[in-house]
């Protein structure tokens, strides 16, 4: 397969059929017997397509979702570079031997306060503080810590979850396509995640469907968007903000906006942790409580995400304190609690590790009843960490034989999760 750096050169008229602006080029990705494959060039050089690396993979996700795309190269141990695309939205993720390292969005909403946002890490207050001390050029992050609204390790962190965010949010996409690389592409800054490439992908798909969920919600015609004052915007947020007035249902916004549902969506969970907007139905009154993917879940649903995942961890810490005791396996979970509350403070900042190593389920429960972004979604991301960490000490405990089979006998259990 010949590769090319050479960018191609059109007549007004290609260039025209083609939908190039002025300062756009064109050059060869990659050339074979039958096809040809091009990449649009002229923007920021950062944001070029690894064309030194060999392209090994060109899908249609209609027909290869991304989730079955992405376990597949986690499998594989592959190293290299996913690029996904449709419209006007445009994520990248980095793997090295099939686990995830980084991943970058074009999209807003995937902005690193936006998520630092909708984890509750920074305030609507701290958010917009920073946003119009922001120019180009300069880093948001760092304008975080420079305030003392974060520590530069929860900064690491918030990156972390970031990355983690952009992940997840690919699995919702069911049009476009996605193009991979093999070999080791390093971005400018590579951060590795606690979390494998597998769990990313089950949390994905779980965020997917609740996503979904959400948007059946919003486009109910019972469902009213109404603007509140105050809050200064800008971007996507500005756009959907500004097309509510006069409009009261999500479709008509969405239309006038000219944005996809899907954008929509999230967009409208931002703009209510902002207070920018209210969502209500008129037989509920005041801000309505929304499904789980719009920052407001019934507290029903919450409290069995909570337990289920808490009998779990009980039923992994039973073998180890079996075989070690329990104040051992305390004070290490306690440990894992401590660095895990710096990604999710509002679920575990302070919670204390019980007896065996146990947590108390109900007041995880009223600390995620309280979280004001997607609460059983946090709940589940935060325990699952807990979860993570204990399946790998099980795995890896000297003297329990046959972990593995211990483990396939929680899958029912995982099932609920």
């Amino acid at each position: 397969m010949a590769k090319s750096a050479t960018e191609l050169q059109f007549s007004s008229e290609q260039r025209a059929w083609l939908g190039l602006g002025e300062s756009e080029s064109v050059r060869v990705l990659a050339s074979g017997a039958h096809t040809i494959v091009l990449e649009r060039c002229g923007g920021d050089p950062a944001d070029a397509l690894p064309w030194d690396r060999e392209l090994v993979l060109v899908g249609d996700v209609r027909a290869f979702a991304l989730a079955d795309l992405l376990q597949i190269l986690h499998a594989s141990a592959k190293s290299g570079f996913l690029f996904f695309e449709t419209g006007e939205h445009a994520k990248a993720v980095y793997l090295s031997q099939g686990e995830v390292v980084f991943a970058t969005s074009n999209q807003m909403v995937d902005r690193l306060g936006q998520c630092l946002l909708r984890a509750g890490t920074i305030t609507a207050e701290q958010f917009r503080d920073a946003r119009d001390a922001f120019k180009p050029g300069t880093r948001f992050g760092k304008i975080l810590v420079e305030r003392g609204y974060l520590t530069p390790r929860q900064l690491w962190n918030g990156v972390r979850l970031q990355v983690g965010e952009i992940v997840r949010s690919l699995f919702s996409y069911g049009t476009g396509t996605v193009l991979f690389w093999e070999g080791e592409v390093r971005p400018d800054n590579v951060v590795r995640l606690a979390l494998p490439t597998r769990r990313l992908v089950a949390e994905g798909l779980q965020q997917r469907d609740e996503l979904l969920k959400f948007l059946a919600w919003l486009e109910d015609p019972r469902t009213r968007l109404e603007q509140l004052s105050g809050p200064k915007l800008c971007g996507t947020e500005q756009t959907i903000y500004e097309a509510i007035q006069g409009e009261f249902q999500f479709r008509e916004v969405c239309r006038k906006a000219g944005i996809d549902p899907l954008s929509g969506a999230r967009t409208i969970r931002l703009l209510r942790l902002l207070g920018a907007v209210k969502v209500t139905r008129p037989e509920e009154g005041g801000d309505a409580r929304l499904p789980s993917a719009g920052g407001g879940i019934d507290d029903e649903s919450v409290r069995e995400c909570v337990q289920n995942h808490v009998k779990i961890m009980a039923e992994l810490v039973a073998p180890i304190v079996a075989m070690d005791g329990g104040e051992g396996l305390r004070e290490r979970l306690a440990g894992i609690v401590e660095e895990a509350a710096e990604r999710f403070p509002a679920i575990l900042s302070g919670v204390q590790v019980g007896p065996g190593g146990m947590l108390d389920p109900e007041e995880i429960t009223q600390r995620a009843l309280r979280f004001p972004g997607e609460r059983e979604c946090e709940s589940r991301l935060a325990l699952g960490e807990l979860i993570s960490y204990l399946e790998f000490e099980l795995l890896n405990h000297p003297k329990i034989a046959e972990p593995e089979n211990f483990l396939e006998g929680l899958e029912e259990m995982r099932s609920r999760l």
